[in-house]
């Protein structure tokens, strides 16, 4: 994967990297004419030539601010491009990584793809503004200053061609290796990033076993071979440029050598030697970026790799199909569904189940016998390896996944609270609920009673993931969510389990009106709970039964 791989990106933003390259190209022209024009300058002064001082001054500061305007401008342009590139391939990572299936989710480390969306797309975005669309402009200052040098001396000019190779050599030494460290630097600042997000979620844990000096000694090291890491790529980019304009100078020390011999022979003026040098000189500077270019260029590839590697990956299925059952009746069937999570023995084998519209099931049995897993399969968060689940009748595969979802009321054993008001995580996804709404999800859910007591009411921040607030007063929050939706479906999961008894009885009782009409799929194992159950089914490792209210 190459150069061709980015070209989709750039063809997206091809106006603002058009204008960048059209101003780099201005800028170069500028720059090229100046030693011309100061050679012209120095032969009038010294009396060698006849020519207008004053048209040449003019001429000579018309190209400098030219020069000194563009590189401004580009500056400015590349910055404002930069940002909408990286806000663009954000968006895109962003938008892929949550179409994958929980599946891929499953095997990825959190920092990986939190580096993807941040550090791979920010390495893109500079090199296709700060470098791709300047090259142009660094070929033509290059070969310009090579035409011109040729066009003044032929001979002297010769030693250009023969640094060309052992340019391009040295270039291919170290292409490998620096796209090599760039993979290495990645990883190791991904793991520093997961080592961080890791100890901030397990910090109660951290705490309660007095185990800070050891996960800080953990994160230390992490730190410390990044650094290490980070240096050595450092050695090897630092080492090019300067070492390729070192090569370039005492190139041009040696046609300074030549260039002294042609005016002591008289074979050329001062001016032509001065202008030869000048272009010499002007020649180091963009060899010396063009070795910078090239490890750019490898490291923005290394970040293009591992781009296209997730973006290549399928989406959720589902996703942008045409099936919309509208508001569902609520009849859910599982016929004869198999499943088995990768690399694990099966979960259920054969699973046949048909739920009424408006009935509430209860699955109960011990853990890992598949009770979050039907709910799981029914949300197609994963997919059956044998049988069907039918919605009103339909398949759910024939269904849109968002339409599907948005059928369902989903409250699960650990509340996903954001980091913001009460309001806003009962009215999470909603636009803007009403107040009378939001009251009436509340007074359901019976977390009025504590959040009219709170200084702030609905107003009140209750931090990352909901710290500041009880586990019971947080499944209140999530259960407020899902009421508040008001679905066909509802899916409780172990939702009550952080209630107190006084708590979940006046639950119940007010679910009995709340969820009149809906279809209920309880997780639980709690007799108040179970109690809401028009059937009970019990799961085992060895199948499945009906029990009744009492068992």
């Amino acid at each position: 994967m190459g150069l061709t791989a980015m070209l989709p990106w750039a063809r997206q933003h091809a106006r603002s990297l058009a204008v960048i390259g059209g101003l780099s190209l201005l800028g170069s022209l500028a720059t090229l004419a100046m030693p011309w024009l100061a050679a012209q300058l120095a032969a009038a002064i010294v009396g060698e030539a006849a020519i207008d001082l004053d048209t040449t001054l003019v001429l000579l500061t018309i190209a400098l601010v030219a020069m000194t305007g563009a590189s401004i401008l580009v500056t400015i342009v590349s910055e404002q491009a930069t940002g909408q590139i990286l806000a663009g391939l954000r968006r895109d990572a962003y938008a892929h990584i949550h179409a994958m299936p929980v599946s891929f989710h499953d095997t990825s480390r959190q920092g990986d793809l939190l580096s993807l969306m941040s550090y791979e797309v920010q390495t893109l975005s500079t090199f296709l503004t700060a470098t791709l669309a300047q090259l142009p402009a660094m070929l033509m200052t290059a070969g310009g200053a090579v035409v011109l040098m040729f066009l003044i001396d032929p001979v002297m000019a010769l030693v250009v061609p023969v640094l060309i190779p052992l340019f391009y050599l040295g270039m291919r030494l170290l292409a490998r290796r620096l796209r090599t460290m760039g993979r290495s630097v990645r990883d190791a600042e991904v793991e520093v990033l997961w080592q961080a997000e890791c100890d901030l979620e397990m910090l109660p844990a951290i705490k309660a076993f007095a185990v800070e000096d050891e996960r800080f000694a953990r994160y230390r090291a992490a730190i410390e071979k990044a650094r290490q890491m980070k240096l050595a790529q450092a050695r090897i980019t630092a080492f090019i440029g300067p070492v390729v304009t070192l090569i370039a100078g005492l190139a041009a020390i040696g046609i300074l050598v030549a260039g002294t011999s042609s005016l002591a022979s008289g074979n050329r003026s001062p001016g032509e030697i001065f202008a030869f040098l000048f272009y010499a000189a002007l020649l180091t500077r963009p060899v010396g970026s063009l070795a910078g270019t090239y490890g750019a260029y490898q490291l923005a590839r290394g970040a293009m790799e591992r781009l296209e590697a997730v973006l290549a990956l399928p989406g959720e299925a589902g996703y942008r199909q045409t099936g919309d059952p509208g508001r569902a009746q609520g009849a859910i069937g599982f016929e004869a569904v198999d499943f088995a999570y990768p690399g694990r023995p099966p979960v259920l084998s054969g699973f046949s189940l048909n739920i009424a519209p408006g009935e509430t099931i209860a699955l109960t049995g011990p853990n890992g016998v598949g009770k979050s897993t039907l709910v799981n399969l029914l949300l197609r968060f994963y997919e059956p390896q044998a049988g069907r689940i039918t919605l009103d009748g339909a398949d759910i595969t024939s269904l849109d996944v968002k339409a599907l979802r948005r059928q369902f009321g989903v409250v699960p054993q650990r509340a996903l609270l954001v980091d913001g008001t009460i309001r806003e995580n009962i009215a999470f996804g909603l636009p803007d609920p009403d107040a009378a709404s939001l009251e009436r999800a509340a007074r359901q859910a019976q977390a009025w009673d504590f959040i009219s007591q709170l200084p702030e009411g609905m107003d009140t921040r209750i931090g990352d993931d909901g710290v500041r607030l009880s586990g019971g007063q947080r499944q209140r929050i999530a259960l407020a969510r899902a009421l508040l939706r008001d679905p066909p479906v509802y899916i409780f999961d172990e939702a009550t389990s952080m209630y107190d008894l006084e708590g979940e009885a006046a639950f119940v009782e007010e679910c009995v009106r709340a969820l009149s009409g809906r279809t209920v799929i309880l997780i639980t194992h709690r007799p108040a709970s179970l109690a809401l159950a028009d059937r009970i089914i019990r799961l085992s490792p060895d199948g499945w039964s009906v029990v009744g209210q009492d068992a």
